[in-house]
């Protein structure tokens, strides 16, 4: 039960009165909460007090459950030492600079304050935003906020332009696009013939596909209106609060936005509107990136999200066919053990060919004009690493991404 929080925090934390063992925060029905913060950041500070009465008060409820561990972003030392303070909590040292780094990489830190939830037992993550969720919840009433899955969010009738009705539920086992859209924005008004048109061209080939319209719609007639261009099922205007808690699960922040979750309702991509737009006629459908793909507009989308391994090719159809015998596997194997643990992948292989796509990455990552070179490219961490081998081979190849997965490459900063 240690060794995966451990692994995340170390042997050892800072208490008040020394140091504390993380074997001490693990077990069953434990719950541990990262908490990203900075002296110098105010919305940090004006968060810490709440974050201070909720930890005593549930801790005092139900004998020391709850354990919140300070990973602080302050500039140096003596700002860490005077914030850690304020708080009753423990904390990651400070000189663990590196060790901080990789918690934020891990659990994709954009922003402070951040607390992030954490199962005790297995230090699997129960909740990115403790912050949204205690500010919603003050009292806890709902703690630790393990969010609700989006087939039980999205759950209930929805209604067409001719008034018939379904059950979003009639929809598992189909791939569903979920259209969050509204009449008064005119880039959805250009958006939505697209869909419309890749939607019809999906069906006519017979695959099991659908829709569903979130409306932001000012109001029930242009609600009404705007569904009258649609060939598929809307969340009844009327249930604002199931779109709203269907947004809110996406984090949805603008529109129009178009995501597509698999026959489970696990998410394909966030980026469904370029796919459509690169893919009208819905040739790639069902738009999921395998293990290891070629690098197109569409399977680019996802190097801008997740860490990507890049083979540069020379373009000939030999040296194409060589990488896929010599990565294929490597992908497969890498692929299956992050599922046999319940986890995301952690690496997407993909392969450039000499076109537009590969120069602009090229570009973008400073790369050299070198065929046949094999890069990492880690955007949301903006890293980039390059095997300095001349010649790429299934070994070297395999030694180079086993190293970046266990932290032992140093790579360069993206500019």
């Amino acid at each position: 039960m240690a060794k995966a929080l451990e692994s995340l925090l170390g042997k050892n934390l800072v208490g008040k009165h020394g140091q504390i063992s993380v074997e001490s925060l693990s077990g069953e029905g434990k719950i541990v909460g990262l908490y990203f913060s900075a002296h110098w950041c105010p919305p940090c500070r004006g968060f810490t007090p709440k974050l201070v009465e909720f930890y005593q008060n549930y801790r005092s409820k139900t004998n020391n459950a709850l354990e919140v561990v300070f990973i602080s972003s302050d500039k140096d030392e003596g700002q860490f030492n005077n914030y850690f303070k304020e708080m009753p909590w423990l904390s990651l040292p400070f000189s663990e600079r590196e060790r901080k780094k990789k918690l934020s990489q891990k659990f994709k830190i954009a922003g402070i304050p951040t607390l992030v939830l954490l199962e005790g037992k297995d230090g699997s993550v129960i909740t990115r935003d403790g912050r949204g969720a205690l500010i919603e919840d003050q009292e806890g009433k709902n703690f630790p906020w393990r969010p609700k899955p989006l087939s039980e969010i999205i759950s209930g009738s929805l209604v067409n332009k001719n008034g018939e009705v379904i059950n979003a539920g009639d929809l598992k086992g189909k791939i569903v696009g979920i259209y969050f859209s509204a009449h008064w924005c005119p880039p959805c008004r250009a958006f939505t013939p697209e869909l419309v048109s890749t939607y019809d061209a999906v069906r006519k080939a017979n695959n099991a596909f659908e829709v569903i319209f979130v409306s932001s719609d000012r109001s029930q007639d242009s609600f009404k209106d705007y569904l009258n261009t649609m060939p598929w099922f809307a969340i009844p205007y009327e249930d604002s609060d199931r779109r709203l808690a269907v947004s809110k699960h996406f984090g949805v922040e603008g529109i129009p936005t178009f995501i597509i979750v698999d026959e489970n309702w696990k998410i394909i991509s966030t980026n469904g509107r370029t796919i459509v737009l690169h893919d009208k006629l819905g040739k790639e459908f069902p738009w999921r990136i395998k293990p290891y793909d070629d690098l197109n507009p569409i399977t680019a989308l996802i190097v801008n999200e997740e860490t990507c391994a890049i083979y540069f090719a020379d373009g000939e159809e030999e040296t194409l066919k060589q990488a896929r015998e010599m990565f294929q596997p490597l992908a497969d194997k890498i692929a299956k053990d992050a599922a046999e643990k319940g986890e995301d992948r952690p690496i997407t292989f993909l392969c450039a060919r000499n076109d537009e796509v590969a120069e602009s990455l090229r570009e973008f990552a400073s790369l050299p004009d070198d065929e046949n070179i094999l890069v990492i490219l880690d955007i949301p961490s903006r890293r980039v690493f390059v095997s300095d081998n001349d010649v790429i081979t299934t070994d070297n190849a395999r030694e180079f991404v086993n190293n970046y997965l266990a932290d032992k490459l140093q790579g360069r900063l993206l500019h």
